[in-house]
């Protein structure tokens, strides 16, 4: 078990003493680039449709706002390890083709992963819309069953499975970003694997740390708190992350089993 979500926070206000300014502009950073796409969008949308719309976000979000997170994450990952970088390093991975790629590498990584299952998750409450809707009914020319009312109730139910087995899917990787910053040498497909064998042991600790933040999250979606919350987040994430890496290398050492990976940069 890692150290509590209590001490996390606590060490990353600690370290945000004194420069709170320095870490807001580099978190701010997203929070407009994000915004820009969102009017972007919407303008889309007014001009041509809602499709156009939804391609121009996916396409903005893997290309260019994945590089500027990760970015972040560098930020503030050197942050807590000491380094005194100026804001403008947030554009860290647009300064080569090399680091362009290789963050646009981890974020396709997690994207494929992400829609492989979601596409076998949401399989089921597919299905279960294609059943209740009526144009099945229409292409075989015979009239609508009456116990397709309730597979509405039946759809919702397997969607709201599918959502939460897929953050938990999801989350054994949290650590790859942090894993991929620290370690510029670790190839991409290593850190997502040594993510997954880390968050083994350290999975409950994340989501009891994404928990502690809900109230911040929740008073987020009015966007101006975003920017005094991000900077915090961000810094009691990456806080976490190195007392999980730590605390992973901790159990292998105690084990004696050398043949597991290990991972020591940063820490």
């Amino acid at each position: 078990m890692t150290a509590g979500s209590s001490v996390v926070k606590l060490t990353a206000k600690t370290a945000l003493k004194g420069n709170w300014l320095k870490n807001i502009i580099a978190s701010a950073t997203v929070i407009f680039s994000y915004l820009i796409f969102q009017i972007s969008a919407g303008y889309i949308a007014s001009i041509s449709n809602d499709a156009a719309a939804y391609i121009f976000l996916i396409l903005s979000g893997i290309f260019v706002l994945s590089p500027l997170i990760l970015g972040i994450v560098r930020y503030f990952w050197r942050f807590i390890c000491g380094a005194e970088d100026d804001t403008v390093t947030v554009f860290y991975y647009f300064s080569g083709k090399s680091l362009y790629f290789r963050a646009l590498h981890l974020t396709l990584s997690l994207f494929l992963r992400a829609l492989g299952f979601g596409v076998l998750l949401f399989a089921p409450s597919i299905i279960t819309d294609i059943f209740s809707g009526v144009k099945i009914y229409d292409m075989l020319n015979i009239p609508i069953p009456m116990w397709t009312s309730n597979l509405y109730y039946a759809s919702v139910f397997l969607k709201t499975i599918a959502v939460v087995v897929l953050l938990f899917i999801m989350a054994r990787y949290y650590l790859a970003p942090v894993l991929a910053v620290a370690d510029e040498k670790m190839d991409i497909a290593e850190a997502v694997h040594m993510s997954c064998i880390v968050s083994r042991m350290t999975l409950l600790d994340f989501i009891c740390f994404i928990f502690s933040f809900l109230g911040w999250f929740i008073i987020s979606v009015l966007v101006f708190p975003l920017i005094f919350v991000m900077p915090y987040f961000l810094t009691s994430y990456c806080v976490h992350s190195r007392f999980a890496v730590a605390e992973y290398n901790k159990r292998i050492e105690k084990m004696g089993q050398s043949s597991f990976p290990s991972f020591a940069a940063g820490i």
